[in-house]
């Protein structure tokens, strides 16, 4: 297909209404496992370095497991929670919003029908192992976290769209690994295996999403230099 072929409005859609889903996941409706293979297909096509194509992934769906793995998530979750309810102003609405729905998802977490753990043969440490050996003279903490991540979050956030593009929902959330050894015991996970998130996968209620609230990009976004505007390109023009 050659890319004059692409509908380009429903890309830019998907692209832009992929939303972190809470609150509208449809707790009673089975996932087909079919659809997950597909997206999941689809994720194997993500960029990689060297095409190691170290991702692993863990579908979970017998509930016993579920309701085990909710359980550990809650429990890392609350003095997060506390934590930033506890700092965010209560006119802060936006965030104030977010929070009472990734609370929300701790509380039903056992009944969102199926989780998805993707995973990354190897971790930081051992790409910080390597850098050192390889003498890199910089902030190797992160050049270790954004190596081992940027392995996985591509393919992650593919899944995710494929996801989106089915009628599904998801989100990505990092609090499992607050007790990451104790959910590989749970699940089996084997060592040298990291986990790298925890992605609920459902339905939705409702029939689509809006874009969300973002910065303007003139705030967020500079031209060859840091502070430097991203101007717009000005037209051609022709004598």
């Amino acid at each position: 297909m050659r890319v004059d072929d692409l509908d380009r409005a429903s890309i830019d859609h998907v692209l832009t209404t992929t939303r972190a889903v809470r609150r509208r996941l449809d707790l009673d409706r089975p996932v087909p496992l079919d659809v997950v293979r597909e997206c999941l297909e689809i994720a194997l096509q993500a960029p990689n370095g060297f095409n190691f194509q170290r991702w692993r992934w863990l579908v979970i769906t017998d509930p016993h497991t579920r309701a085990a793995v909710a359980e550990i998530y809650r429990r890392v979750e609350l003095p997060a929670v506390e934590a930033l309810a506890s700092q965010v102003p209560a006119d802060d609405t936006d965030t104030q919003k977010v929070a009472a729905s990734s609370r929300y998802l701790g509380d039903h977490l056992e009944q969102v029908p199926l989780h998805v753990i993707p995973c990354h043969d190897g971790g930081v440490q051992e790409d910080r192992e390597l850098f050192t050996h390889l003498g890199y003279d910089t902030d190797l903490d992160n050049m270790a976290a954004a190596s081992t991540y940027g392995e996985i979050w591509p393919a992650a956030w593919s899944f995710m769209l494929a996801l989106r593009s089915r009628g599904l929902g998801s989100s990505l959330t990092m609090i499992h690994l607050g007790a990451e050894p104790e959910v590989a015991r749970l699940l089996g996970i084997p060592a040298g295996i990291s986990q790298a998130g925890l992605i609920p996968v459902a339905y939705f209620h409702g029939d689509d999403f809006r874009p969300g609230p973002r910065h303007p990009l003139d705030e967020v976004a500079f031209h060859d230099r840091w502070g430097q505007p991203l101007t717009r390109q000005a037209a051609s023009t022709t004598a």
